[in-house]
């Protein structure tokens, strides 16, 4: 199977030391591993992967929302965890954002990832906004949004806490990050593969192997690996 990350973050980084490594490079070996896969993984923005999750030219993506649109095109197993997506700002140029409202109404540009789901609450303010070209610039990998932030192109970007959290203490570019108060969205997120290339055969052995993983507390020892226990 090929399996889709990023190089960002702790969800999935790659050098030459270790390789791919991260909490999702784990979550899809334990799977793939329990439900006897081979695999191999590939660098692809996340504006891409879906695209070619639903052509069928790669097989699997990580840390998926599952949405009636995707499901149209993905199966989707798990979940695997919870995520919750935050506003990111530069601590040195921050803004009071407690409510969507706040959100939509920032005086620069807010990033935002092509192909993301930010949850039900910011899609539908979404298209009610008459600007969305001017309030909102999509981007297509994490590294455009820091170099839009660090040079003030954008009052700040949607990401996971995690992610944040994490490159807050072991990225240099994170150093003067801020995460304003407002959740824009948690809910659960899955393995989703694609309906082109993964049969039904295999997304049973898939399932099977889930239900084990989660079962015998494999995939909860993950979670307590990235403290997300």
């Amino acid at each position: 199977m090929t399996v889709r990350f990023e190089n960002y973050a702790a969800q999935s980084r790659l050098d030459e030391e270790k390789g791919w490594h991260g909490m999702d490079v784990d979550f899809a070996k334990a799977l793939l591993d329990e439900a006897g896969c081979s695999y191999k993984f590939v660098s692809i923005p996340w504006g891409r992967s879906l695209k070619m999750l639903e052509a069928g030219n790669i097989d699997l993506v990580l840390s998926v929302t599952q949405t009636e649109e995707r499901t149209k095109f993905a199966h989707f197993v798990g979940p695997q965890r919870m995520e919750t997506i935050v506003f990111a700002m530069n601590a040195e140029r921050s803004f009071d954002v407690e409510t969507m409202e706040d959100l939509f109404s920032l005086p620069v540009p807010v990033a935002i990832q092509q192909g993301a789901f930010y949850g039900p609450s910011f899609t539908q303010r979404y298209e009610k906004q008459l600007n969305k070209g001017t309030q909102f610039i999509f981007v297509p990998d994490n590294q455009t949004k820091l170099s839009l932030l660090k040079h003030g192109r954008i009052a700040g970007f949607l990401e996971e806490k995690f992610n944040i959290i994490f490159q807050s203490t072991n990225h240099p570019d994170f150093m003067t990050i801020k995460i304003a108060p407002l959740i824009i969205n948690q809910s659960p997120v899955y393995y989703a593969f694609s309906k082109k290339s993964v049969s039904e055969k295999q997304l049973k052995q898939l399932s099977e192997a889930f239900s084990s993983l989660n079962k015998s507390g494999r995939l909860s020892e993950i979670l307590k690996k990235y403290q997300l226990d």
